[in-house]
């Protein structure tokens, strides 16, 4: 069994103990479904075999990437020219066998996806002129947004990232070779927790009410509505208690918003889709949960990962476009 199956087990154990009271209402079959795909003994690694639908999100022949991503692991992170490409891939594929996340098979974890934010150079402007202004990357997988603002001159003491998993922390030290020369700090914690297990949490620990802005790219469409927001809700306990905190994210969205196979991932399993106005409904939930108040702003965008996702899933929903989102505390 590989290392991080107790972990994935917790996670889901946690999961599903924080629904417990309202899990009647869900279809049993699907439900037992789910819980059969999370948390079986040993989860197959999606690289085992050409049949394993995860290969359809797994890119074999790559010859080049992102021209940002190659000169900042030259320039950074001290990498020859000819040893960029084998190296990511070396360690793309330990990540893709950890969990076959699309983002990372597909190799748009080196796609620096902040700086194409509408928000970007607010966030780097607010960074800039306060050296206490905090930053966190939510969902960082590798920490490659993280290191980019470094590359950019944002001191690390500022810059936060955390993830379910520290195996993708780990693997982000060795892509970038800076683990003893970065100053950021990284964490883990599972958002979908229950309100004891969060607040045990090296995350919860760590960051809560200590953030000023936060960061989350591709993490709330990994779930259904109702865990949506109790992750949102996490999110903002780990701001700062005044007004001017910031949410950001961008995810896979749907012109007609509501629940959608995770496909994939996994096809028996629902995740939510958001619009505009579904967002606006989904922040007000939030701020009734948290007694806070917020302004938001959000817009469809032509990305590379919705076109790769079309591509390797034909049959996916023609609706399905990336959404992007700030909320910004009153």
């Amino acid at each position: 069994m590989s290392a991080y199956q107790p972990k994935r087990r917790q996670y889901m154990e946690n999961l599903l103990t924080s629904f417990a009271p309202t899990l009647a209402i869900y279809n049993t079959p699907l439900l037992r479904t789910f819980i059969a795909f999370h948390c079986s003994h040993r989860q197959p690694s999606a690289m085992e075999s050409p049949n394993n639908k995860p290969m359809a999100f797994y890119q074999k022949d790559v010859e080049s990437i992102n021209a940002d991503a190659q000169s900042l692991l030259e320039r950074y992170s001290g990498l020859p020219p000819a040893e960029v490409i084998p190296h990511v891939l070396s360690l793309r594929d330990k990540a893709f066998k950890v969990y076959h996340y699309p983002c990372i098979g597909q190799m748009r974890f080196l796609a620096f996806n902040f700086p194409r934010m509408p928000f970007y150079h607010r966030v780097v402007d607010r960074l800039r002129a306060d050296p206490s202004t905090t930053f966190l990357d939510a969902g960082c997988c590798f920490g490659q947004e993280i290191r980019y603002l470094v590359d950019q001159g944002i001191p690390g003491k500022q810059l936060f990232g955390c993830d379910l998993e520290q195996v993708f922390i780990d693997l982000g030290y060795k892509l970038f070779r800076d683990k003893d020369r970065l100053e950021a700090t990284f964490v883990t914690g599972d958002l979908t927790a229950n309100d004891p297990a969060f607040a045990g949490s090296p995350l919860s620990q760590t960051l809560s009410g200590k953030i000023d802005i936060i960061f989350a790219s591709s993490l709330l469409h990994l779930w259904d509505y109702d865990t949506q927001v109790r992750v949102a809700i996490r999110l903002v306990q780990l701001c700062r208690d005044r007004p001017g905190v910031m949410i950001t994210g961008r995810q896979l969205g749907s012109r007609l918003g509501g629940h959608y196979p995770m496909h994939g991932v996994d096809d028996n399993a629902l995740h939510y889709r958001h619009n505009v106005e579904s967002l606006k409904g989904f922040w007000r939930d939030v701020e009734i949960a948290t007694q806070t108040r917020w302004k938001l702003e959000a817009s469809f965008f032509v990305d590379e990962a919705a076109e790769q996702t079309r591509k390797a899933v034909p049959d996916i929903d023609s609706n399905a476009t990336m959404i992007c989102w700030s909320v910004t505390r009153d």
